[in-house]
């Protein structure tokens, strides 16, 4: 459920979120609905201020029980070392409020306290190596150089998959045994969820940057096309540094000899750097 807009980017609920902070209000524990839906709104509004300042585009960002999921609309301006960057904010954000509202306890009492431990448990949390966790996020920008980005976001996706299945794990024990597992099942299977979706994400990221500019073509029978030259040994990622929303842009290969060897278009590119990863060339291409 869509609930703001800010900067231009849709802020939405998942069904999940929802139901958890109306089963929490329900047991009386409306207070804690808002402090949880505080601390994770300031946690993703981290991501996307940083993200913003980078230069990455973000379309939406779904708020989950343990963070958020954000949609990003240009899959060139995601590097790694952006995605660490954009991937630290929200954690360190959550360090931060964690730091302040710790000295303010003896002045305000346990809801601050609350406040205190729930923003240590989602920066604690959001630092698992494993996708979609900030931690996921800078495991795969890390791993994306040696493997490529496509197995890069497999590997730290799989890693969240099993992570989710242990959590389950020890909620359903705790349940069995005390009656206080029920959250970790919960966030166990949302978590299993998300992990599932990041491939479906690194998808529709690729396409939507390449739909936007099929749509213009296909409306007007044409489109600007900007065609540059490059060396085999030119790295992808520069060139596609230089792609724009409103033209399509074409390589033309030269060879020592100055001779055309050959021509790739922009999805080839974006492709080319998703298998074989950030220090791609265009003669890996």
């Amino acid at each position: 459920m869509k609930f703001a807009r800010i900067a231009g980017i849709d802020f939405k609920a998942n069904k999940a979120f929802l139901l958890l902070a109306l089963a929490y209000t329900l047991l009386g524990l409306g207070q804690e609905v808002i402090l949880i839906t505080t601390a994770v709104l300031a946690h993703e509004m981290a991501h996307t201020t940083v993200a913003l300042a980078l230069g990455v585009r973000i379309s939406e960002v779904e708020l989950l029980p343990f963070g958020g999921q954000a949609a990003v609309e240009d899959f060139t301006g995601l590097e790694p070392r952006k995605e660490i960057y954009i991937a630290l904010a929200g954690p360190v954000l959550s360090f931060i409020m964690a730091g302040v509202f710790f000295y303010l306890i003896p002045f305000q009492g346990p809801l601050f306290s609350l406040f205190v431990n729930i923003n240590l448990f989602l920066g604690l949390f959001n630092l698992l190596p494993v996708l979609p966790l900030d931690g996921g996020r800078i495991l795969r920008a890390l791993l994306s150089s040696p493997i490529g980005y496509r197995k890069a976001t497999l590997t730290a996706a799989y890693m969240g998959k099993i992570a989710a299945l242990l959590l389950g794990g020890l909620g359903v024990y705790l349940t069995s045994t005390t009656m206080s597992g029920a959250n970790l099942i919960v966030i166990a299977v949302l978590l299993f969820w998300a992990a599932g979706r990041e491939k479906k994400l690194l998808a529709y990221a690729f396409m939507r940057f390449l739909l936007n500019k099929k749509t213009q073509l296909g409306r007007h029978g044409f489109m600007e096309s900007r065609q540059v030259a490059a060396v085999p040994e030119t790295p992808v990622k520069k060139i596609l540094d230089n792609s724009r929303p409103s033209t399509y842009l074409t390589v033309v290969i030269i060879g020592n000899d100055e001779s055309v060897i050959g021509m790739r278009t922009e999805a080839e590119l974006i492709e080319c750097l998703l298998e074989k990863g950030p220090a791609a060339c265009i003669k890996d291409c």
